[in-house]
Parts: C-alpha cells; structure tokens; sequence
C-alpha cells in the first residue's frame, strides 16, 4: 500500500512575519511549561508591578488580558484606555507569577496580532510591536500604600520601552533570573534613575527565543546580577570589552584582572560579563577554590549543562562520557558515563583534559564564549594543565578567558601568562586594578 506523504509546510516568505510564527511558537511552548522552577516570591515589603500598554481595538483583547492577570494572582486591576492604546497596570507579591503573566499576556497579544494581515498592520516588521510590557518590583517608603513605589516606578519604564520589548528593573531581575525556563534571556541594557536624585538602576530586557527550541543552554549570569547592582561602572571593565572585537572575529584572547580588592575583580568581571552576554556572547562562570581540581571548570559547565537538553549535550559530548562521569558525575551519567576504568591514574593523562577541551571547543563553533574564572591564583596544577590545552586547542576559536588574580605576580599567574603569550603575546590582555 502506497503512503501519500504530504510536502512540509514552507516557512513564510517574508522574513518579519516568519520571525512572527517563531516569537509565537516559542511563546507557546514556554507558557505550557511548569512554573517556577524555584519559588519566585518577592522579598518582604516588596510588591512587583506589571504594567501592559496593547492595542485598544479589539475589546476582548483587555477581556483576556485581564483575565491572565488576575489568574495569576494580579491585584489592584486596572486597564484603563489611553488614546488609541489600553494599559494594563497590577500587582504581585511573587516575581514568577508576575513574570509568568507577562509572558501568557505577550504569548496572547503576539497570536493575535499574526493573523492579522501585513496590510492592515504596518508595524509587523517587530513581532511584537503590538505590546510593550514592563515588569518593576520596589519597596514603598513610609506609609504609602502597599505598590505605590512598584507602580510609579513601572509607569515612568514605560516610556522607554520601545515597542514589542519586555523591561524589567534590577531587583526584578535578580529574583526572577534563576526561575526563567531555557529559551529567555536577560539582557542588561542601559541605566535610569527611578526616584529623582536617587541612585542609578540597572534595565534588563527579557528577550523572548534566544534558544528557540534547540535545546541549548543559557549563561550563567545570575552572580554577576548580584554583583552589580548600583549604577556605577567600575573601572577597569574598558579594558575587558577591549578584546571583544578580536573574539568575534575568531582569535582568542585571555584577559588577566588583577589588583585591587577581590570586590572591585569581581565587579569587572561581573559589569563585563553581562555587557558580554547582551552583545551576544555564551557566558559561563566558575570560581576556584582550595584543594578542587578543575574547580573554576567544574562550576562553569555543570552550572552549564543544567539548563542543556540532554540530547544536545549528548551530541557535544559523543565519544567522552566516562571522561566527563569522571569529572562531573551526573552531566556523564546523563550522556551514558557508567565507569571511571578510562580515568584512572595521574588526572593531567586520564582524558579529562581532552574531553573538557572538546566540550568547550563545541560551544565555540556555535556562539563566541566567554569563561569567567575567578581567583585563577588558588588553581591547582591539573587546571594550570587543563587551561594549557585549552588555550593551544582553541586559540584560534572565538573564546574569552576572562581570570581574575591577586597581583600580577604569582607562580599559578606567571605560568597562565607564559602559556598564553609563548605562542602569541598579544592575546593577552591585562586590566590592573588600583
């Protein structure tokens, strides 16, 4: 018996509403999924804000999104129609529930507004031009009423989101962060100031299809939103940003932070590491610390291969799991590592090194990485080893090594400087920190 099988489905021809259908997709696929992964509450005395500007058009749009709001937990309600726009304005005493209407509410708006055709909508060239959405948790100063901070604050961010964007402010960020499902990413964007004469406050964007269903894994950024939450550059973080340009083109570089105190080392790294993230860069974070082999390199890829399907990281990993079961026990067993027979003996000669080397080279030839490594003078001798191999394997790879170091003179710093310079002394990269 013959099978007709029919012809896929092209994608659509023009580029923005192709772009459309995959905003929407994703948006669909990460609304069905169980939220949080932790619990997302805010702290005590803070209240989040959701404030939602959409088309005024449709009645039975403002209808379901106030209904959204209200299943998850909104209060205060109001969704008032200002010109030829409604804004959605409510509050919540958890950052997932609020972060997860916010999502349902864009997942709704988006869906709409793709059936309607290019002609009767000129602004379909940005997915989701029909919503701008902002999302500010605050605490109320004296006896104001419970959101009053929250609200004004969000109501002043609205503005500066331009359209189809998603705004959050610092403290939003830092909570909901660590609960996003892959597939959001947190970008850090400029500096406002939320109350005049106050302290400047860091903007994030939650970009909605970053790692649109392919199973990828996301960076790891949510220490560096600790680490830096005034708005405040540090200096230093010039010379970090100097090297970007070389790593996109495909040349290596390894940036030595040194000096100073180990608070201004980290916010370098961390100011980076985010501006890094938002330019386009993989951002993976590990610190070493006494008696730990590979301890910087553990942390970065098992916080890492969290958030990776498994089948992804099985693909990276082909031909290494027992090196990798060796090393990091449940991202091996995940991939088929039983044993540790091929990883015995001296740990420089087990395959470890190799099989870490392949890893990180893998996430390479997909998006230029970053390896954030802090306190490289606490590195024992097996990662001096292993951050040898890399460097000679990758070179020519776009990898930034960003380690941070007491001073610049130290036996594990010499040596990390002598493999990094032997074969090209302007692939280092030195930021000394008063």
């Amino acid at each position: 018996m013959s099978v007709t099988r029919r012809p896929p489905v092209p994608p659509p021809a023009d580029p923005a509403t192709h772009r459309a259908h995959e905003l929407a997709a994703s948006l669909r696929r990460l609304v069905a999924q169980p939220w949080p992964r932790e619990d997302g509450a805010n702290g005590p005395g803070l209240l989040t804000a959701l404030v939602v500007e959409f088309g005024a058009g449709d009645p039975g749009v403002a209808v379901r999104v106030n209904d959204i709001a209200l299943r998850f937990g909104g209060q205060d309600l109001a969704v008032p129609r200002v010109g030829d726009k409604r804004v959605l304005s409510a509050l919540f005493p958890s950052v997932c529930d609020a972060t997860r209407a916010a999502l349902e509410i864009a997942s709704m708006v988006v869906v709409a507004s793709s059936t309607v055709p290019a002609a009767a909508a000129p602004t379909s060239a940005v997915p989701m031009a029909a919503v701008r959405i902002v999302l500010c948790t605050a605490a109320d100063a004296g006896d104001a009423a419970p959101g009053t901070a929250a609200l004004r604050h969000a109501g002043a961010l609205l503005p500066r989101a331009a359209a189809g964007q998603i705004l959050t402010t610092a403290p939003t960020a830092m909570v909901a962060g660590p609960t996003l499902p892959a597939g959001i990413d947190l970008l850090a964007r400029d500096l406002w100031t939320p109350v005049e004469g106050g302290p400047a406050e860091r903007v994030y964007e939650m970009r909605v299809g970053t790692q649109a269903g392919d199973g990828l894994g996301t960076s790891n950024l949510d220490w560096a939103r600790r680490a830096v939450h005034a708005g405040v550059t540090p200096p230093g973080v010039d010379g970090v940003m100097s090297a970007w340009t070389p790593v996109r083109a495909g040349a290596a570089r390894l940036v030595l932070v040194s000096g100073g105190d180990g608070a201004s080392r980290i916010a370098v790294a961390a100011e980076s590491a985010l501006r890094l993230h938002a330019a386009g860069a993989l951002v993976l974070h590990g610190r070493w610390s006494s008696g730990s082999s590979w301890g910087a390199f553990r942390e970065a890829l098992g916080t890492y291969a969290d958030g990776v399907e498994t089948r992804r990281l099985a693909a990276d990993l082909e031909g290494w799991a027992d090196e990798i079961y060796r090393v990091l026990p449940e991202v091996g067993a995940r991939v088929g590592g039983r044993t540790m027979t091929r990883t015995t003996g001296d740990p420089d000669r087990s395959g470890v090194v190799e099989a870490l080397c392949a890893w990180i080279g893998a996430l390479t030839r997909r998006t230029p990485t970053v390896l954030v490594l802090a306190d490289a003078h606490r590195a024992d001798p097996a990662s001096v080893a292993l951050l040898s191999q890399l460097w000679h394997a990758l070179r020519g790879q776009p990898l930034m090594i960003v380690a941070t170091t007491e001073g610049t003179r130290h036996p594990v710093t010499d040596r990390v400087v002598d493999v990094v310079t032997h074969p090209d002394p302007a692939a280092l990269v030195r930021v000394q920190l008063a």
